[in-house]
């Protein structure tokens, strides 16, 4: 009745709708009067009253579900969406071609078609309510447009229904307020079938799964693991006893509790216990695995509220075990008071379960990133150390080498400064003897000339008369300035002769410092590849560097 009534409100705002825009455009009508079914007409010129009562009558034929006539917006498989300008100049009347059965397009092709445009939504053979909702959403299915019908773009084709939406939403030149509310009321009737429009290429593929919030719950913390029927006996004063703190850890000691605590009350023992377990998520689990272990054996709580075996045969008490809510604690603590209650806590399952667990993974995945990397570093540190010996042998065994050669070395430059040093003293007294006779000729060469002088003086004789001596005089005078002349030219070649001797010897000690300096650079070339010859390879790439950064 309501889906009926609801149907009713749209065909009524539909045809008021599109009289509103007739009378807008003037009463002149898209659609020709008195078209039907069995019309072959193309004339698309006729009178104005009746049209906008036909057009009307058209449009009430038109709805997403109809009792009378199963009527259904005409799908027709044809190409897309298309406009072209031989299309438009053609008259708006029936179509003899009956077009292609495919899923949801009209069947029963007879020999016409409802009344008003033949492209229009009318006289379907299915409703919308019909159709599921892959078949709504297939996008191979095409429709018109009911708001566009009788105008232009009522021979437009929509491949699948949110084209069809789209257009609805987003006309913006003719018959805007009623495409606008068209597309309210299709998305309306999907939200009431359960569904919506989907966007071509996502109708499959597409997965709805759990709610974006994450569901939290309060949970006992510390974990604790309830334990039932722990009481073992009464006493001579009719007081039960029952299992103690250190028997029930050792009982589930594969399970890590930290803590064991007993239920008393007036009668004793009340066959209740607690297990407790750290306040850490690992201890959670502790406990859940201890509760999935009761479960599994059918020992949980619903197996104790419902269907209890306290003995096995033979008289063993069965015991039973599930995880502690805030209410088994009431339980527990009803008899205590003070100190001696019990403490714990509720918090969130999510803070203090799910958040720790995602942080022991990340820690965990840490801790595994750093153990690989010590253990890289570790294995590098190893490989240095054999190597840093290695090196170090090579090393040790070098400066030994080097050593001896060193000293070899300084014994050969020993005893060849000292053969040097006989070979200097003997051409220093060589050349000193040479010096020692050059004198002694001077000496001689002075004394000769010397005792010359004597003998002119001495033989002359006493002349016998003034004039011979006066000659004499002369001739004495005369070989004395002769003498001195030439010794004065023999002191200035000696002179000449001197210097040029030391220019000589300089130019020779120039030439021996020049070609000794030459051997020495060649010598020390000479022990710089040798040295290099003999260097390990480690050292050689540091010296490189070094001296590449000293260059730069």
């Amino acid at each position: 009745m309501q889906r009926e009534k609801e149907r009713y409100v749209f065909l009524k705002f539909i045809r008021i709708a599109l009289e509103d825009e007739f009378k807008k455009r003037g009463g002149n009508p898209f659609v020709a009067a008195g078209i039907n079914s069995s019309s072959k007409g193309k004339d698309v010129s006729g009178a104005s009253s009746p049209k906008v009562e036909q057009l009307s009558q058209g449009v009430s034929d038109v709805s997403l579900s109809s009792a009378q006539d199963d009527g259904e917006w005409e799908v027709i498989q044809r190409k897309p969406k298309n406009r072209a300008g031989s299309s438009a100049a053609r008259p708006w009347g029936p179509q003899n071609s009956s077009p292609r059965p495919r899923g949801g397009m009209r069947g029963g092709a007879g020999s016409g078609r409802a009344s008003g445009n033949a492209w229009a939504m009318q006289n379907t053979d299915s409703s919308l309510d019909k159709l599921s909702i892959e078949e709504i959403n297939n996008p191979d299915r095409q429709w018109h447009c009911p708001a566009c019908q009788g105008g232009p773009g009522a021979i437009d084709w929509y491949r699948g229904l949110q084209p069809l939406v789209t257009h609805a939403k987003t006309k913006g030149s003719k018959r805007v307020k009623l495409h606008r509310e068209l597309a309210e009321l299709l998305d309306e009737e999907l939200r009431r079938r359960g569904t919506s429009v989907i966007p071509a290429g996502e109708a499959f593929g597409k997965w709805k799964g759990l709610k974006a919030e994450e569901k939290d719950h309060e949970i006992v913390w510390p974990p604790m693991v309830i334990i039932m029927n722990t009481r073992l006996e009464q006493d001579e004063n009719d007081k039960w006893i029952g299992m103690g703190n250190q028997e029930l850890l050792e009982y589930f000691s594969s399970y890590a509790a930290v803590k064991a605590r007993h239920s008393y009350g007036p009668q004793g023992h009340r066959g209740m216990s607690l297990l407790i377990f750290e306040s850490t998520a690992r201890g959670y689990l502790e406990a859940e695995r201890l509760h999935k272990h009761f479960a599994d054996q059918g020992t949980d709580r619903e197996a104790w509220e419902r269907r209890r075996v306290l003995f096995h045969p033979g008289g063993k008490r069965q015991l039973y075990g599930y995880m502690a809510v805030k209410e088994d604690l009431d339980i527990f603590n009803q008899h205590s008071q003070g100190k001696s209650r019990l403490k714990f806590e509720m918090r969130s399952y999510q803070e203090m379960v799910v958040k720790q667990i995602r942080q022991m993974s990340e820690d965990n995945q840490q801790l595994i990133f750093y153990k690989n990397k010590v253990a890289k570093e570790q294995r590098l540190k190893s490989a240095l150390e054999e190597s840093f010996g290695i090196v170090s042998e090579k090393l040790r065994k070098t400066m030994e080498e080097n050593r001896i050669v060193r000293q070899r070395t300084l014994m050969q430059h020993a005893e060849n400064k000292e053969e040097m040093d006989t070979q200097e003293e003997f051409f220093k007294e060589q050349i000193q003897k040479l010096h020692d006779a050059r004198d002694e000729k001077e000496e001689k060469f002075e004394k000769l000339q010397q005792e010359e002088r004597e003998k002119v003086k001495q033989s002359s004789p006493n002349p016998s008369n003034t004039e011979e001596y006066r000659r004499r005089a002369d001739d004495i005078a005369k070989f004395i300035k002769f003498q001195d002349e030439e010794m004065e030219s023999f002191a200035v070649e000696r002179d000449k002769l001197i210097k040029v001797h030391e220019e000589k010897i300089a130019a020779m000690r120039r030439r021996h410092w020049e070609e000794e300096f030459g051997l020495e650079k060649e010598f020390d070339a000479e022990l710089n590849q040798l040295m290099e010859k003999y260097t390990p390879h480690s050292s050689k790439v540091t010296t490189t560097t070094t001296t590449t950064t000293t260059d730069a």
